[in-house]
């Protein structure tokens, strides 16, 4: 079987799920061939897209493959290339479709803003409901397939490029002209491990967060969209800590699925910030509960907690005992048996954890650093520090340092 026979099988399976269509042309974005009869996409539409720019500046990089080519309204196909490095070249297409349930309202509104007659109106918008909805993975693997039904070659996903008309209208951004981020990164990572703790302090450590940056620093015109947004990634954020912290894939993923919908749902700045609460406080709920199922009493549990939450404290496992009610020599016993470590390696692990945030996300000095974590000299900060990283803290901040 050759390229024209697997290409032809090929699209005969996609047809028996989708209407699409198939077109091919020459280097020279001549068309060969197509099977699209309607007008909508007559035969130049890759030139006064500007589609056939950006895949004549594809192949001239040397680049051969596979891409996906979107129009505005979330449109788009899938395309793969034929002896691209040759004069005899083909460049074939398959599609179009709609990559969401909303593209047909985004085109519409574009429609919208022409002013059209009832007729070509209509006959547009008569052309646009016969085109599929398919999500952008499945078209994704419609490109690697269609790669191998040209050349025979298996590609893989991260191997297929997306390339939009409108792209080469966004400008370079300029260094010159980026905000201060000192201190988000840190402030972001100490939230992400509460929520892997389980800290129901985290409100403390989101309000900090709030104070250094107020989210994506984009300009929507929409203020309700750019909080949905800015939830979105805190859902994200939220998720993946609190898989680190214990919490079951399958349990984060079905409720990053939940949420997501929930703040698509609001209708209002205030229904968003309820979802959030709601949202934070659940899944925080749920790595308490994942944390207690683990085998730890609830009594060791809370000290862990109040351990990693008085890291600038002086800790002593006196006190610690004294808290629960236990004896010092049965705490000891019972949370190294629970836990797996004495108590004073989870202190200095805890401690060591927070000092590589703070060396990795500001500009405390080393001193400074040791003195927050309450050692009791810098030389011992050094030797803990050195023990558990096999590094000294300069040493790990001029590798690890994100400022």
């Amino acid at each position: 079987m050759d390229s024209t026979d697997r290409l032809a099988f090929f699209h005969e399976l996609l047809n028996c799920n989708h209407t699409l269509f198939c077109w091919e042309y020459d280097r020279d974005f001549t068309l060969i061939h197509t099977d699209y009869t309607d007008n909508l996409f007559a035969d130049g539409f890759l030139v006064y897209t500007g589609l056939s720019a950006l895949l004549a500046d594809y192949l001239a990089a040397g680049k051969s493959m596979p891409v996906i080519l979107e129009l505005p309204g979330n449109l788009l196909w899938a395309c793969g290339f034929e002896n691209p490095d040759t004069p005899d070249c083909r460049i074939h297409l398959i599609g179009p479709v709609f990559s969401g349930r909303d593209s047909w309202l985004i085109i519409k509104r574009r429609l919208d803003a022409y002013n059209l007659s009832v007729q070509t109106r209509a006959a547009v918008m008569k052309n646009f409901e016969n085109i599929p909805a398919v999500s952008s993975n499945i078209v994704t693997e419609y490109a690697v397939m269609l790669h191998y039904c040209l050349t025979g070659n298996k590609a893989a996903r991260g191997d297929v490029t997306y390339l939009c008309a409108e792209d080469a209208a966004f400008p370079d951004m300029r260094k010159s002209d980026s905000p201060n981020y000192t201190g988000i990164w840190y402030a972001e990572q100490q939230l992400c491990k509460m929520f892997a703790d389980g800290d129901p302090m985290y409100k403390e450590a989101l309000s900090r967060l709030f104070s250094f940056a107020s989210g994506i620093g984009a300009d929507y015109g929409d203020a309700l969209r750019a909080h949905k947004n800015n939830l979105l990634v805190l859902l994200t954020l939220c998720s993946r800590a609190c898989i680190n912290g214990g919490l079951q894939p399958s349990s984060a993923y079905e409720l990053f699925d939940y949420y997501a919908q929930k703040i698509e749902e609001c209708t209002s700045m205030a229904t968003a910030s309820n979802v959030r609460g709601k949202m934070l406080e659940d899944y925080v709920t749920r790595v308490q509960e994942a944390r207690t199922r683990t085998g730890i009493s609830t009594l060791i549990e809370n000290s862990c907690k109040y351990i990693r939450t008085h890291l600038g404290s002086p800790l002593s496992i006196s006190e610690l005992a004294r808290r629960v009610g236990y004896t010092e020599y049965y705490f000891s016993h019972k949370f190294k048996k629970e836990v797996g470590c004495s108590v004073t390696d989870f202190i200095i692990k805890e401690k060591i954890s927070q000092a590589k945030l703070m060396l990795e996300g500001t500009n405390d000095t080393i001193q400074s650093i040791s003195d927050a974590l309450s050692f009791s000299n810098r030389s011992y900060f050094y030797t803990c520090f050195q023990k558990l990283t096999g590094l000294s803290p300069s040493e790990y901040r001029k590798r690890n340092g994100k400022l």
